[in-house]
């Protein structure tokens, strides 16, 4: 009998110890690839088991966005200004599977129920949803790109070979059969995202068409029938330029906007504020949708879940009194003159917060005599404004030391610089030297007398027919005198738009229109600089930005209850440093305006007024159609009283005829009826104390 080693040896009895050298290598595999295996699952399930279970969440469960309502703008008294209709929708949640192909298919279905504007339907997807509605027609377009490229074919992407076929489709035609409501409702489907829910039709659904829709829903997967809210103005259309408006879905977002909306997660065709305070207080109107978790599960049936009840938009509540707007807005409309006027524009603001209780305007077609109204020209038409500026020059000259509260006195006479034309003031165009202090050089408006603070000002003592020889920085010295008043910047309203006005050229052969600047007949302003330039003088010398919303209300869930998140505050912007005595010479100056007797005074429109204004006119020479025109203005403020205001008529035939004043006269004395309900003016709240 054959011997067997390994039973004899009994020392030798471990089985691993018995195994051949290969099989224990291949038993250290199987172990390695079994604790490999091990330590795979427990990372599948541990670590990486939520987002799975979240990927298989998302393959089942689609999220419908709802339409928020936009938040309401409100006047100074609680009246809507601008309000939200509700009107029936039809919306579409694209699928996260959804195929070109399968909303190419239910867009057909669609427009057999809904007709929508197609304006902005593009040539390249009117190519396409022929492409996609022609299968067979799209491989022998698809093949006969690729032979007419040849090799360089093979190199495409996807999308350049979309582009070349699109390409194809438009240069023989093909896409002019393309029914384009179809085109155009495919346009909207298949611009929205996987699992975002867009508007098809936003307005102008027929009850025809909802029932339609509605008995149908089931072969339009995605479609819903939902609700949106267009804006609406219960206090007139005239309100529109100055709140703005709200794009719909045939516009959708601006152009220019388009890619940074997007990424704030818009819609392309969702409504959006479009200029104006629609548009600066976007994020502030804009509502948060509402959100239904839509769930499908394996047999086909569906269920739904609010996973969020939306919250309409904040709301807007005004500085504006829409009484007062529409008042103001009257009488300008009422009382623009004719000829060559091109507008006239009004801002009435608080001194003591900024607020703007009406920022009115008429702009008119001086050659057919058309009037629209114009708010926005309170900031964006640039004037010369004319002699409004004196105050802010004698301020200037007290600050520069070229004369004093107790020594002001220069002779009114005609200005004959070597190289410019001959300046006079309107009542002395002789031009015979006639003494005359600061108090009557405001009341007469002056010209000589405030070109020569202005070349004072500038480094020049005036002698008749000598050479101008101002100090290099003359121009942006007295500039910057305007600028402390904030005139020549912009003022920071809460409304885009907003210009800063012109400033000429100061070298050259423009270096003697340093004269004219002296008394406001160079650079040009808007009406908003001029009221926060008059707001300074009567507060006392603080540059207040202006502003048209006071406060921001935010609604309760139930859009019931709405409760005060942001009020405005002052915000000052500089300030003016002149002492109590320089300040009383510009205050009676412009008292003597408003309230003198001189046979020369300027003010005569506003004469007489309970309670006494103080006032600057001004008139400035220009040119309108080929002929010589004026600027006539007026800034006006009531001491101790929350009033202030700025006007400007460009273009006027006629000047010194006291248009501006008594137009003026209309509007203050509206002030004091509507807003203040006191025609006696005395003010009922606090907002009059100075800061």
């Amino acid at each position: 009998m054959k011997h067997n080693p390994y039973l004899e040896n009994r020392t030798r009895n471990d089985a691993r110890a018995n195994l051949p050298g290969r099989l224990k290598i291949l038993l250290y595999v199987v172990m390695a690839l079994m604790l490999a295996l091990i330590f795979q699952l427990a990372n599948l399930t541990i670590k990486q088991g939520a987002d799975f279970q979240a990927e298989v969440n998302r393959s089942d469960e689609t999220v419908e966005k709802g339409n928020a309502p936009r938040g309401l703008i409100y006047d100074s008294t609680g009246r809507v200004i601008t309000g939200n209709k509700p009107q029936t929708a039809i919306t579409y949640t694209r699928g996260k599977n959804a195929t070109t192909g399968e909303i190419a298919a239910e867009a057909t279905r669609l427009s057999k129920y809904i007709s929508i504007d197609t304006d902005r339907l593009s040539a390249r997807s009117q190519a396409d949803f022929y492409l996609t509605s022609n299968s067979n027609r799209a491989k022998k377009i698809q093949a006969a790109v690729e032979a007419a490229a040849g090799k360089s074919s093979k190199s495409w992407t996807v999308t350049q070979l979309n582009t070349a076929m699109a390409n194809y489709v438009k240069s023989k035609g093909l896409d002019k059969s393309v029914d384009k409501n179809q085109a155009m409702i495919f346009q909207r489907m298949s611009g929205a995202y996987a699992l975002s829910t867009t508007f098809i039709k936003e307005s102008g659904v027929s009850e025809k068409a909802e029932a339609e829709i509605g008995e149908h829903l089931s072969d339009l997967p995605g479609i819903k029938i939902g609700s949106s809210w267009s804006r609406e103005y219960p206090q007139g259309e005239d309100f529109q330029p100055l709140v703005g408006k709200v794009t719909n879905e045939a516009v959708g977002l601006p152009e220019d906007r388009l890619h940074t909306l997007l990424a704030q997660g818009y819609s392309q065709n969702e409504p959006v504020g479009s200029y104006s305070l629609e548009k600066q207080y976007e994020s502030i109107l804009k509502g948060s949708a509402s959100q239904t978790l839509v769930t499908t599960t394996a047999a086909g049936i569906k269920t739904t879940k609010i996973k969020y009840a939306g919250q309409a938009g904040d709301n807007l509540k005004l500085t504006i009194n829409a009484d007062y707007q529409k008042k103001v807005q009257q009488i300008l409309e009422s009382n623009i003159p004719g000829g060559d006027v091109q507008g006239i524009y009004s801002t009435v603001i608080n001194p003591y917060t900024g607020g703007i209780y009406a920022m009115a305007g008429v702009n008119r077609n001086s050659k057919t005599g058309s009037k629209t109204a114009d708010p926005l020209g309170n900031i964006n038409q640039a004037i010369v404004m004319g002699s409004v500026v004196k105050p802010a020059v004698m301020a200037t000259a007290f600050q520069r030391g070229v004369v004093t509260p107790t020594n002001n006195t220069l002779d009114d006479q005609a200005i004959k610089i070597a190289g410019t034309p001959t300046i006079t003031s309107y009542w002395n165009q002789q031009g015979t030297p006639t003494p005359i202090d600061a108090l009557t050089a405001f009341e007469r408006s002056s010209n000589t007398y405030f070109v020569q603070l202005g070349m004072k000002i500038g480094g020049q003592t005036y002698s008749p027919g000598d050479h101008l020889h101002l100090n290099a920085d003359a121009f942006q010295t007295l500039r910057n005198g305007l600028g402390q008043f904030g005139l020549g910047s912009k003022t920071g309203i809460d409304i885009e738009g907003e210009t800063a006005g012109y400033r000429g050229p100061t070298t050259g052969a423009n270096a003697g229109k340093y004269l004219y600047e002296s008394f406001g007949q160079y650079d040009s302003y808007t009406t908003m600089q001029l009221a926060r330039y008059v707001s300074a003088i009567a507060n006392g010398g603080y540059l207040l930005q202006p502003h048209l919303v006071g406060s921001v209300m935010q609604n309760d869930v139930t859009n019931k209850h709405s409760k005060t998140v942001w009020t405005a505050e002052p915000q000052i912007q500089g300030q003016v440093s002149l002492d109590s005595a320089q300040w009383n010479i510009i205050y009676k100056g412009m008292e003597r305006v408003a309230n003198g007797s001189d046979p020369h005074n300027t003010g005569g429109g506003v004469h007489n007024l309970n309670p006494r204004v103080y006032a600057k006119t001004g008139t400035a020479e220009t040119t309108t159609n080929g002929h010589s025109t004026f600027t006539e203005s007026i800034i006006v403020y009531v001491p101790g009283q929350p009033f202030a205001m700025a006007m400007a008529i460009p273009g006027m035939n006629n000047y010194l005829d006291g248009t501006n004043g008594r137009i003026a006269s209309q509007i203050i004395n509206a002030f004091w009826e509507i807003v203040l309900h006191n025609p006696n003016g005395s003010s009922d709240d606090d907002k009059n104390k100075k800061s």
